[in-house]
Parts: C-alpha cells; sequence; structure tokens
C-alpha cells in the first residue's frame, strides 16, 4: 500500500523508527504488546520473517531494564555517530541505513536493526524482514542526543534555500512519496494516537524529504550538463539530505524518550 492510502494516513518511514513509535505507545499504556508489535510492521509490503528477534518479547523486555531509552541511528558512510557496537553492529546497520540503539540508565544494551530480504523469489515488492539484536560491549556510555532541538527550522530553511535558488530540485515534499521511491528498508505507517499534530508534520515533512533527495542524490545529475552546475545542485542535495536525517531523528526520539523514561 502507498504511503497515499488511506485518505493520506500512512507515513512512510525507516523500520527503525516505525519500530520505535509503537513501542513508545506500548510503553504509554495505549496498547498491549500483540498489537503494538503487529502495528511495528507497518502497511503492505513485507512479513515477518520469522527469524531473528520477536518484537513482542522485545518490547516487554525493555520494562525490565533501568530507565530504558530507545536512540533512532540512520547511518551513512563516514556518519556512524551513535552506534556503539559490537563491531557486526557497523556493518549492519550501515546495509540496513538504520538501527535502534537501546541503553538502560545510560549504558548501552544492545543494538536492534532490520534485516531485509526478498519474500518473492520473482522479484515482487513483498519483503521478510527480521530483527538482529546485538549485545552492546560492556560499560559503554552512549552520550546524550548530539540534537540542536531546532530540527524543524533547520529543514525549512534549507527547503527555502532549495526553494530560492538557480539549481532545479524535482522535490514537493508536501505531496505524498510514489512507491517506487519508497526503498525495502522503509514502511508505511499509521501514527499512534499520542503523536500530536506538529510532530506528526515534522515526520512526514522529514520522510518524503529524505526520501526525495536520496532518490535525487541516487539518480545522479539527471539532466545537469555543465559540472558547476552538477556540483551545486549535489550540494543542495547533500544539504538537504542531511537536514531532513537530523529532523527524522530528533522528532522520533522526542515522541519515544517520553515514554521511556
Amino acid at each position: 500500500m502507498s504511503e497515499a492510502a488511506a485518505g493520506g494516513d500512512l507515513v512512510a518511514l525507516p523500520r527503525a523508527a516505525v519500530l520505535m513509535l509503537w513501542t513508545s505507545a506500548y510503553l504509554r499504556g495505549d496498547l498491549g504488546p500483540d498489537d503494538a508489535s503487529e502495528m511495528s510492521h507497518g502497511v503492505g509490503r513485507s512479513a515477518p520473517s520469522g527469524e531473528g528477534e520477536d518484537l513482542f518479547t522485545w518490547m516487554t523486555s525493555l520494562r525490565r531494564l533501568p530507565l530504558a531509552q530507545l536512540r533512532l541511528v540512520l547511518p551513512v558512510p563516514g556518519r556512524i555517530a551513535g552506534l556503539v557496537g559490537p563491531p557486526a553492529a557497523l556493518p549492519a546497520a550501515l546495509d540496513a541505513e538504520q538501527a535502534i540503539v537501546v541503553t538502560a540508565a545510560g549504558i548501552a544494551d544492545h543494538t536492534l536493526i532490520p534485516v531485509i530480504s526478498p519474500a518473492d523469489p520473482s522479484g515482487g515488492a513483498r519483503h521478510a524482514v527480521g530483527w538482529t539484536r546485538l549485545a552492546a560491549p560492556l560499560g559503554t556510555h552512549v552520550p546524550p542526543a548530539a540534537s540542536s532541538g531546532h530540527a524543524r527550522q533547520e529543514l525549512l530553511r534549507a527547503l527555502r534555500r532549495v526553494a530560492d535558488g538557480s539549481i532545479d530540485l524535482d522535490l514537493v515534499p508536501d505531496e505524498p512519496v510514489e512507491p517506487a521511491r519508497i526503498p525495502p528498508t522503509w514502511i508505511s505507517t499509521a501514527l499512534p494516537r499520542h503523536v500530536d499534530a506538529g510532530a506528526a508534520h515534522l515526520l512526514v515533512l522529514a520522510a518524503r524529504t529524505l526520501l526525495l533527495t536520496r532518490s535525487e542524490i541516487d539518480e545522479g545529475h539527471g539532466h545537469t550538463i555543465h559540472l558547476a552546475e552538477a556540483l551545486a545542485r549535489r550540494g543542495l542535495l547533500d544539504e538537504l539530505h542531511d537536514a531532513a536525517r537530523s529532523a527524522l531523528v530528533e522528532v522520533v526520539e522526542r515522541i519515544t524518550a517520553d515514554q521511556t523514561d
């Protein structure tokens, strides 16, 4: 199902972000772990692989951790801040382009990473999804999130610079993203009822911008002919991509932090 389905009530997000949102709904008592774990799979395109961590068990285990907190990491090569190990977590998180770092009283407990594989041997859109849990090295302290607290303003400023510039970018974050631009590492989801309107708007704006800039970067220079224009275009895309990623991480962590303290 596309992001535009259900009257526009669905939003495409990284699978780790979806899991964090529904886990926070469970931890605040809005629904049980069975429903929360089911909702964490998102809508359409995928099914549990039956391998790795059971999400029901994982969610309920969080209540046994002192001062548990969930940290979203969306790593890209060269930018892996927030990952805590073990060494096997790095390539797995980079391959999935996401991870959840779970802390207990400020000490890293484990990292949870989605593992996506094709569920349709004919090459269809459906994927099987499992979750790998990797214990963190003992005693690893996790610093506070490096959040500016102004992610929305910074994203809007970056979008304004793009709109006011002379470089033509095919970015329309006011409209739903085409299903073809949503990678298997993302999934569409409804939002838990405790997500307020402001946070929901920022989630949608950041997620759409991140998907669109990623797609533009992957497609290369497109119609650009001159090298100077191509470099300027890539610079704008990189700036916007970074701003959108930071905004997405910040708003997801803000939504979940109050529920897992």
